[in-house]
């Protein structure tokens, strides 16, 4: 099977080649860990090879994303997008909190949750994308309090991609004092892959780590992996 680069050095080889093609991926881990640069490394990587990607964003400004690619590795997201080669989107949401009742404020949170799948279809389809990253879906798993409704929105958003031969990049956070392995826990069992990321402050060396926790179809490493991050992006370290 041909596989997709994840765009981080020395990580395709634990994955017999990368993610398999319209897989969906999940990179789980607290703030510092390096989720978002492993996705934009993801996507800028496979604009390199030609693959036009969608960069979705839910917390972070486009800007700050851009600018802060920049100045660490200099990618040119600004330059890609001028290309046709990455597009950007905000999902953000703006709901009213008063003066509606509950059986509104369900159906607006539903309406707001499936427009979220149309805005990506829409994007991708505009570049011809053949990868997507949400940053993060973690956001949409605490906004929307009914868990039945966010594990059917998460599963049409999954399924949706699958069909368009997306392959997907999803982060999502861990709480500061959580052992969990999401924040949300809903997510994690829908997609092929989750990678988790942890950031050790008491190691000397070493310390952002990397776990590939589960991957279907495919013989890869459980080893938990030291990470670095470069000026070409995150690099997997080899121990000897």
């Amino acid at each position: 099977m041909d596989r997709i680069s994840t765009g981080v050095d020395g990580l395709d080889a634990k994955m017999e080649g990368g993610f398999f093609p319209g897989s969906s991926n999940l990179l789980v881990g607290k703030t510092g860990t390096g989720k978002t640069i492993f996705a934009s490394s993801f996507l800028y990587k496979g604009s390199l090879q030609g693959e036009p990607g969608v960069y979705v964003a839910t917390e972070q400004r486009e800007d700050d994303v851009k600018s802060d690619v920049q100045a660490m590795f200099g990618w040119d997201f600004r330059g890609l997008e001028a290309k046709k080669l990455l597009k950007f989107v905000s999902i953000k949401p703006s709901l009213p909190t008063k003066g509606i009742s509950q059986d509104e404020m369900a159906r607006l949170v539903k309406s707001y949750i499936y427009n979220i799948t149309d805005s990506l279809i829409n994007a991708v389809n505009e570049v011809r994308a053949k990868r997507i990253v949400l940053d993060s879906v973690s956001f949409i798993e605490m906004f929307v309090k009914d868990e039945y409704l966010v594990r059917a929105a998460l599963m049409q958003m999954v399924e949706t991609l699958k069909e368009a031969g997306v392959t997907a990049v999803f982060t999502g956070m861990v709480p500061e004092e959580s052992e969990a392995l999401s924040g949300g826990g809903i997510v994690e069992y829908l997609v092929d892959t989750v990678i988790k990321m942890e950031f050790v402050p008491v190691a000397e060396e070493f310390k952002r780590t990397l776990t590939i926790r589960k991957m279907r179809r495919t013989n890869h490493s459980t080893l938990i992996h030291p990470i670095d991050i470069t000026k070409d992006g995150l690099r997997v370290i080899e121990i000897k």
